[in-house]
């Protein structure tokens, strides 16, 4: 079905919103540990490591959501390219929805080490490229951004949070590494529980970032 109604639209992002949003209730555990020739071992809290645990975990929750509401769905199997997971419309051939799936931990009871949102360079600027994304950037509707925010106490991650934004929202002014050209978010708990954007609408993101110099 095509449809170019704004009203459709939206209504169709409401929908995705609300499927994405049960992710939030997500029962993660504390500890992980894999086995290798009948032995056990603990994974410890490595970013990375849990990073793509609870990655894993997400993705397979949400394909099941979405096969339950007849959305169709590209996985992306290549670690280095844009986004985790691309959501297609029913609505416009050639449109879809990104979900990049991001995870942080607690600094302190108030920060958090941040979230990395994605270049503001290659694709974010040439937005017909195909290079290190997996479709066109001006071809998606929305970016959204599942963000896990645990706590390390000693090799346990118990995770305190499950936020479901776009992208442009929680965002900041800085970026999220010191080496690479990648957007930072906001790190203060309570502006991210709470939905305080540092910048006032997409519009306002993309402006910033498509005149930001790496």
């Amino acid at each position: 079905m095509e449809s170019n109604s704004v009203e459709a639209i939206e209504n169709e992002v409401q929908t995705l919103c609300k499927i994405l949003e049960q992710l939030c209730s997500t029962t993660f555990d504390e500890s992980f540990t894999i086995q290798n020739d009948g032995i056990s071992y603990e994974l410890g809290n490595d970013s990375k490591i849990i990073s793509k645990i609870y990655e894993i975990i997400l993705v397979k929750r949400l394909k099941s959501l979405l096969d339950a509401s007849e959305f169709c769905y590209v996985e992306n199997n290549v670690q280095n390219k844009y986004p985790d997971f691309i959501i297609v419309s029913k609505l416009q051939k050639e449109k879809y929805y990104a979900v990049d799936i991001k995870s942080t931990y607690l600094k302190t009871r108030k920060m958090i080490n941040g979230f990395t949102l994605g270049t503001y360079k290659g694709y974010f600027k040439n937005r017909d490229s195909v290079k290190t994304i997996v479709k066109p950037y001006n071809n998606f509707i929305k970016h959204f951004c599942i963000g896990v925010i645990y706590d390390r106490v000693l090799d346990k991650t118990p995770v305190k949070h499950v936020l479901v934004r776009e992208k442009w929202q929680i965002a900041s002014s800085t970026t999220g590494s010191g080496n690479t050209c990648n957007i930072g978010s906001i790190k203060l708990l309570d502006d991210l529980i709470n939905s305080k954007s540092y910048f006032e609408n997409e519009e306002a993101f993309n402006k910033y970032w498509l005149e930001y110099k790496c």
